[in-house]
């Protein structure tokens, strides 16, 4: 009779199989519902998942993140976003054997590789010495389980040396494309503007209001951004377009106030640019509100930090942001409550697009 593994050990065989050391985490977790289907609807399920990742991480085999970002807090346990394998030290290993490479993978003349990459590259060059440069565009998951008969073989190789130095393009040695997770979009209204709301909460309150709002033609479209996916998810937005009729001239933003979440957004502004739509702008009207809400203790940043994330905010916004943050206190979106954000946008107070984005003539006041 076999013994039925154990979920540490479960994790554990997924870990190594993966190609690179840091996991994500939903990998790891879809290794245990693949296992035993019946965990997805048990409720102990974090609790179970939150032990197995303490046996890994105990016996030496993985590492955790430290920094409270990097774990999920939406329930309890909290679980971490990514688990590092821990290798055992590699035993002296003869040389892989050199052999030729075809023309589109001649920097790999004379390059000494890791077995993982030579694995890589191996089937790789099988696959454009079967014309494989002529192939269909397809997914990059399609792909990886055509060369390795797992779809998730080849996550996280656009964040690769060979990719990031130019060596290994995605598209042309590939013939594949990233398809991230979609923009979470409602479209309201016709206004040509649309709002992405960073948390669950801030989300929902603002559909609240503006599903509501007695002047359908003010409003445009809100967006769920999901935290810092929304770097990769604003890509998705170009083609949605494309298959509506809607124009948008103004993409608005909505977050915490914190390091992590100005940084994010950042770098979702150039991403929105580099694939021809406009940069995300503040929602001024509401971050000047947030910043009049409690606040709470957090790390305190460094002068050079906070000035460089808290540029993205328009004066005086962004000073107030600064000492905030060099102070050590943030301010996240649910201490802007459901009743408070009804006070500040509603029909009195004049078109709503203005609401949104405009800063009020009283903001600026010290966040002490």
């Amino acid at each position: 009779m076999t013994t039925p593994r154990t979920l540490d050990e479960i994790l554990l065989d997924r870990m190594n199989a993966h190609p690179r050391k840091r996991i994500p985490f939903d990998d790891l977790a879809d290794a245990a519902y693949t296992s035993n289907p019946t965990l997805l609807t048990a409720p102990e399920r974090r609790q179970l998942l939150a032990d197995a990742l303490t046996v890994l991480r105990d016996t030496g085999a993985l590492k955790l993140p430290v920094a409270r970002k990097f774990w999920d807090h939406t329930a309890l346990p909290p679980l971490p976003q990514w688990a590092e394998r821990i290798d055992p030290p590699r035993p002296a290993v003869s040389r892989l054997p050199t052999r030729s490479w075809v023309a589109e993978l001649s920097f790999l003349d004379g390059r000494r590789l890791f077995p993982h990459d030579h694995h890589l590259f191996t089937r790789l060059n099988g696959f454009l010495l079967a014309d494989g440069a002529s192939s269909e565009l397809v997914p990059l998951r399609d792909r990886a389980f055509e060369l390795f008969g797992d779809e998730k073989h080849l996550d996280g190789i656009h964040e690769s040396k060979w990719v990031l130095g130019g060596f290994l393009s995605i598209k042309d040695h590939l013939r594949a494309y990233l398809t991230p997770a979609p923009l979470n979009i409602i479209e309201f209204g016709p206004a040509p503007w649309l709002l992405i709301v960073e948390n669950t909460a801030a989300f929902d309150n603002l559909r609240r209001i503006l599903r509501n709002w007695p002047h359908p033609h003010e409003v445009g479209w809100l967006a769920f951004g999901d935290g810092d996916r929304i770097a990769s998810s604003i890509t998705t937005l170009p083609e949605r377009l494309a298959e509506t009729s809607q124009t948008l001239t103004e993409i608005l933003y909505y977050g915490d106030l914190d390091y992590d979440g100005l940084h994010c957004v950042i770098l979702a502004s150039q991403r929105s640019v580099s694939v021809g739509l406009p940069p995300l702008t503040p929602a001024g009207g509401l971050y000047a509100a947030l910043l009049k809400c409690s606040r709470r203790k957090a790390a305190v940043v460094t002068p050079e930090a906070a000035h460089h994330v808290s540029s993205w905010l328009p004066s005086p916004l962004a000073s107030d942001v600064v000492g905030a943050l060099t102070n050590g206190t943030i301010v996240r979106q649910e201490a802007l409550l459901l009743t408070a954000l009804r006070k500040v946008l509603t029909p009195a107070n004049g078109a709503l697009r203005q609401q949104l984005a405009a800063i009020p003539a009283d903001a600026g006041t010290a966040f002490s």
